[in-house]
């Protein structure tokens, strides 16, 4: 991931506030790194601070469109009003969704960022690193 694409999603959050932000990443998974090629800041469709929905319809299109380019649904970003961990929902989801997630929150006065994957039946931190 580029440090302009971890801006941008930080930024999508911070205009998102007090809502959760969401964004989903393309690209490809080369072993056991992700490489995101692109990122599509999504609404909330949930309109809430503590969830979030996309559109399924648009998320459809995103992903036909992605499949033409070569390139795979690699990650989910999210904002949290709490820590950057995820909740009892995101553990759920990462189950049958099993991307990257990316949270962010701004708990700290600042924006951190963590990425979670669900393998082994468990949730388990993963590195992010900035091209």
């Amino acid at each position: 991931m580029q440090s302009s694409q971890l801006e941008t999603l930080h930024e999508h959050a911070e205009g998102a506030l007090p809502l959760e932000a969401v964004a989903l990443l393309f690209g490809q998974v080369m072993e056991s790194q992700v490489e995101v090629a692109s990122i599509e800041l999504m609404e909330n469709m949930a309109n809430s601070s503590t969830s979030f929905e996309v559109d399924p319809e648009r998320e459809y299109r995103l992903l036909v469109d992605a499949e033409e380019r070569g390139q795979d649904l690699v990650g989910i970003f999210h904002s949290h009003p709490a820590l950057p961990e995820p909740s009892a929902r995101d553990k759920r989801n990462m189950k049958v969704n099993p991307v990257v997630w990316l949270i962010a929150s701004k708990l700290t006065g600042r924006w951190e960022c963590n990425a979670f994957v669900y393998e082994d039946e468990r949730v388990q931190r993963v590195e992010i690193v900035l091209g």
